[in-house]
């Protein structure tokens, strides 16, 4: 009778830290079934911190987007590189970028320090991503023959290789630190999501008017990008200075040292999970990738550049209304069946403005709906990865947020450089001329192909792998696992303090 006593309080109390842990239901459950009611307030975040984390995207993008959006048509018609040349310099220096992926994914997790171990990466890789993307877009014309080319490849790749790698999967990682409460992960989400998308709305709409209004050449894109790395700079200090990590873990073994790589990349693959992230961030932003043809789309089959603001407009303001309305849906519903819902109305979209991509009205109709469509995906992508990382604890016992968080970057520069690069190549292979002032029909009907086909292929794949991502089916029972064996490690820490 007084073990059964005994072991109903170590219940009650593993429940009870489970609550406090997690604020989700699952744990509530787990009060209940012991006979305990106990109220959810577990690590809650303030305001203040939730968007200092958030702006965390607004200098992400700052960086990310017009690189995206961009950089191609810079390099094309304003530096004078070739567009096969460019989509190829890109391509590679994103393989490269998702090779650094991996290996810094796994510094992270080595790192250890009084700031935590995601957030010193924030800091310290911050003047390398903004000094060199001002660079990426000063491309000196002084230069001739390979020049250029080796110029752009270099700055492209300290950009992204090094400085927006550390620090963006430093970012991603801090999502899954900074608290384990699902809730708060979807809030925190949907916060740097709405960030995200309100900077990529603001780069899309402003950066052509501000070259153009600067004479359309050069000084142009300086001034851009001057303005844009400055606010990247100061966003990476707020969220640095404004968050603070609460998840520790190291990567040991029981002799003290560290588990050495090949041992970590062992226990990573073991989460079929981490496969699926890795495709679906792949083509999810593959598709961010192949956005760079909006611009000439916009030029050239619906005839004026200055339409691409507009198109900017209509895909992201869908988005950025409804972020706000997908926490709730998805507390209810699920991240899961949310997305495939997205992916159905996106390829509706898609298939809407294919009836006839010339009419302005059309491709404005269907980018609506595509955009409506994309919303879920929006909201739940990096709280999903979130997800991913506490599945693969919770089976083998080891965390890995960094290189978790890897795949998805990994997949993110995969996907972005092969867009980028299927842009370049296809192009030039429709024989598109930057110099040109109308382009033949060919290099139409191929950026018909990129903004419209190559995007609906995708996002059906992406409704295959989530079809089998189906990670919310287990999602209460590992949430609920991890509490009980955090709150058993805790204890045993504490007894061990006590004894000593």
């Amino acid at each position: 009778m007084a073990r059964d006593s005994a072991r109903n309080q170590a219940e009650q109390a593993r429940a009870a830290i489970a609550v406090s842990a997690e604020d989700s239901t699952t744990a509530a459950l787990a009060a209940e079934s012991v006979g305990q009611a106990i109220g959810a307030t577990g690590q809650r975040l303030s305001i203040r911190e939730r968007l200092a984390y958030g702006v965390g995207d607004v200098g992400g993008n700052l960086i990310f987007a017009p690189i995206s959006a961009f950089l191609l048509f810079y390099f094309t018609d304003t530096v004078g590189i070739g567009a096969a040349i460019a989509g190829t310099l890109l391509l590679f220096g994103r393989v490269l970028d998702g090779t650094m992926d991996l290996v810094l994914g796994s510094f992270i997790d080595r790192t250890s320090t009084r700031w935590g171990k995601a957030r010193p990466w924030i800091l310290f890789s911050a003047p390398v991503v903004v000094i060199s993307f001002i660079l990426l877009f000063n491309v000196p014309s002084a230069l001739e023959g390979g020049a250029k080319e080796a110029y752009a490849f270099i700055m492209y790749f300290l950009c992204l290789g090094v400085g927006f790698v550390g620090s963006n999967l430093a970012y991603h990682t801090l999502l899954s630190v900074i608290t384990t409460n699902s809730k708060m992960r979807v809030s925190l989400t949907v916060i740097r999501t709405f960030f995200a998308l309100l900077t990529t709305l603001v780069v899309n709409f402003i950066t052509i008017p501000i070259v153009t209004s600067s004479g359309g050449g050069q000084a142009g894109w300086t001034l851009v990008s001057l303005i844009y790395g400055a606010v990247a700079a100061a966003t990476f200090l707020i969220v640095f200075f404004g968050t603070k990590e609460r998840v520790t873990s190291t990567l040991r073994v029981e002799s003290g040292k560290k588990m050495p790589f090949g041992q970590t990349v062992t226990i990573l693959v073991k989460n079929p999970y981490f496969f699926l992230v890795f495709g679906f961030f792949l083509l999810n932003f593959l598709l961010t990738g192949t956005s760079g043809v909006g611009i000439y789309f916009a030029k050239d089959v619906l005839g004026d550049p200055n339409l691409y603001s507009f198109l900017g407009l209509i895909q992201i303001l869908p988005l950025l209304i409804g972020m706000w309305f997908m926490p709730p849906l998805i507390a209810r519903f699920g991240k899961r069946r949310l997305i495939m819902i997205g992916v159905v109305v996106t390829v509706a979209g898609i298939l809407i403005t294919l009836i006839d991509p010339s009419s302005f009205t059309l491709v404005l109709t269907g980018g609506l709906v595509r955009s409506v469509g994309g919303i879920p995906i929006a909201a739940a992508l990096f709280a999903l990865v979130a997800d991913v990382v506490d599945y693969g604890e919770w089976k083998t016992g080891v965390r890995l947020d960094g290189m978790t968080y890897a795949a998805a970057t990994a997949g993110q520069n995969f996907g972005a450089g092969l867009g980028v690069a299927l842009v370049g190549w296809l192009l030039a292979a429709a024989a598109y001329d930057g110099a040109a002032t109308v382009q033949p029909a060919s290099a139409v009907g191929m950026e018909v192909f990129l903004y419209l086909w190559i995007p609906l292929i995708a996002t059906v794949l992406m409704g295959v792998i989530i079809y089998f991502l189906n990670i919310d089916k287990n999602l209460s029972v590992l949430q609920r696992d991890l509490a009980a064996r955090r709150a058993e490690r805790e204890a045993a820490e504490a007894g061990g303090t006590e004894n000593s």
